[in-house]
């Protein structure tokens, strides 16, 4: 009988590597999550220093630069403080309609605090300001789910036909409706004591929509054809084709990760059992029959590996669809135009990382 020496148990090495390296791709996954979290949580040192910085704007009078410094610090760690010398700054700036709702809000947090001396300063700010304030009334005919829009924000229906409080300036209003076509207009308010009607007219239905007619394609190449024209359809489908194709590509890449950590548990027994057993390996020396159960098992190992590391893959692509799927087609298409690493864009990608012994998974990207 031939015996053959039972080399390192690579088979065993190589299972118990691709099933840990399930766990080191989930954490690979998950882990920048925590971090931006961790990141967007408040900072109230920063905002100390934010509330000091806007403060010296203040009194240097520079207030177009020390509001927005003050409602950052607000942000960040509110307080009844910060928000008075908001308040007090947006009041200087012009911005009365926005000045009388923070000291009316400051008004209601001192009373509830027991700051009488804070309320007497908010009270007596809000009745310097309301005299003063300009108002807009928005009447609108009946549109079956219109919706109205002063500046991007939503006017509720309950709204409407009431004066309500706004800045002086130019403001745009806008008027939207489900299969209609949409209605805007621009109002500019005076400084003090302004009123101003905007009437909304009933809008008109949109037109029928034209359908683009598609490029003849060639006679040959029917499968490139298809591909592009399911790219094209994918890139505009907008956020819910992205978020469903994130679903399915990431549930693909979890049934592929459980065939391969399966194939490693598979791989480890069958290496193990084979070295251990006294017919197939006696003293570490393998019959040919036990060389045939530790190839086995090495072929077991590889194919987890592999199934690991596409599985992976498949994973952090669908992950990534899913969480960008909130941005609308414009935003992607701005996204695809600008420059890798462009502030305020998150740019990664996860990549598989196969190797003889293993497998893993990294993610490389800009934040």
């Amino acid at each position: 009988m031939i015996l053959s020496r039972l080399p390192a148990p690579r088979a065993i090495r190589r299972a118990r590597l691709a099933v840990a390296s399930v766990v080191l791709a989930s954490a690979a996954l998950f882990a920048p999550v925590g971090a931006l979290a961790q990141g967007m949580s408040s900072d109230p040192t920063l905002a100390q220093t934010l509330f000091e910085e806007g403060r010296r704007l203040m009194e240097a009078k520079a207030y177009a630069e020390a509001c927005p410094k003050l409602a950052e610090s607000q942000r960040l760690r509110p307080g009844t403080g910060t928000l008075l010398n908001l308040a007090l700054c947006n009041e200087a700036l012009g911005k009365t309609a926005t000045a009388w709702g923070q000291f009316k809000e400051a008004l209601f947090a001192s009373k509830k605090e027991g700051n009488a001396a804070r309320e007497a300063f908010a009270q007596e700010h809000i009745g310097a300001l309301e005299p003063r304030l300009s108002r807009i009334v928005l009447k609108a005919e009946g549109t079956p789910g219109l919706l109205v829009r002063v500046d991007g924000h939503d006017i509720p229906a309950a709204a409407l036909g009431t004066p309500i409080p706004i800045d002086p300036g130019s403001h745009e209003i806008e008027a939207t409706a489900s299969g209609y076509s949409v209605w805007s207009t621009t109002v500019q308010v005076g400084e003090s004591a302004d009123l101003k009607a905007i009437a909304v007219p009933k809008l008109q239905p949109a037109p029928p929509a034209t359908p683009a007619a598609a490029p003849p394609g060639p006679a040959a190449g029917g499968a490139g054809s298809a591909g592009i024209a399911a790219g094209g359809s994918a890139g505009g489908g907008g956020g819910e084709g992205l978020r469903t194709a994130g679903f399915v590509i990431g549930g693909a890449g979890a049934a592929v990760l459980g065939v391969g950590a399966v194939f490693g548990i598979l791989a480890a027994g069958q290496a193990s059992d084979a070295e251990k057993d006294p017919a197939l390996c006696p003293g570490k020396q393998c019959t040919p029959l036990g060389r045939e159960e530790i190839d086995a098992a090495e072929t077991k190992a590889l194919v987890s590996t592999i199934g690991i590391g596409v599985g992976v893959a498949a994973l952090g692509a669908g992950a990534i669809l899913v969480l960008t799927s909130g941005r609308s087609g414009a935003e992607g298409a701005s996204a695809a135009g600008a420059r890798p690493g462009a502030p305020g864009r998150v740019q990664a990608r996860v990549v598989p990382l196969l190797w003889p012994e293993g497998g893993g998974v990294s993610v490389v990207g800009a934040f």
